[in-house]
């Protein structure tokens, strides 16, 4: 029921990132958005103070980031730094993920 509705969320709120893996190319929806930090210079966002170049990937269980060499996001282009599989109880409900923007 959680993975369905997340499914929902990202669909309909999401935006569209492409995940690079070598030649091969995936489109998800995804929440792509910088991270929020509150530190000297940071700059200001949407969500709130973020450093510049760092941005938090909340994507879908079924699409994992391992591997992913580049994320590709209004024509710009991002590197992961560090992901993990997000669970609530025995089962994984999104992926998180930390990239920089290249």
């Amino acid at each position: 029921m959680m993975e369905r509705a997340w499914q929902t969320v990202l669909e309909r709120y999401g935006q569209t990132v492409e995940l690079g893996r070598g030649e091969e190319r995936h489109t998800v929806k995804a929440f792509f958005q910088p991270v929020e930090e509150k530190r000297p210079g940071a700059e200001p966002t949407p969500l709130g103070v973020a450093p510049r170049g760092k941005y938090l990937y909340l994507g879908p269980a079924e699409e994992t980031l391992e591997g992913v060499e580049e994320l590709h996001w209004k024509g710009r282009a991002f590197v992961p730094l560090r992901q993990r599989e997000m669970e609530l109880g025995d089962r994984m409900v999104y992926r998180w993920g930390l990239f920089a923007e290249r």
